[in-house]
């Protein structure tokens, strides 16, 4: 008898917990107006990593190609 009921203890302890985790990852959350402006501008292409250019390096000079301008590379400095 003290079998079962700890059996059942058990069960509804392991029941009640992976139901609140299910209930607590489907909370919405609400971002910040900094994350959302920051997801935008990523989202936008506004945001560049590092300077896309090609180096030669006797002179150790860089091209900077803009992919919006029709020119094959202006100067980077």
């Amino acid at each position: 008898m003290k079998k079962n009921i700890l059996k059942l203890v058990f069960a509804s302890a392991f029941a009640l917990v992976a139901g609140y985790s299910v209930y607590a990852s489907q909370q919405k959350t609400e971002l910040s107006e900094l994350a959302l402006a920051n997801i935008e501008a990523i989202a936008k292409g506004e945001v560049i990593v590092g300077v896309p250019c090609a180096q030669i390096c006797q002179n150790c000079w860089c091209i900077y190609f803009d992919p919006y301008e029709e020119i094959e590379g202006t100067p980077y400095i």
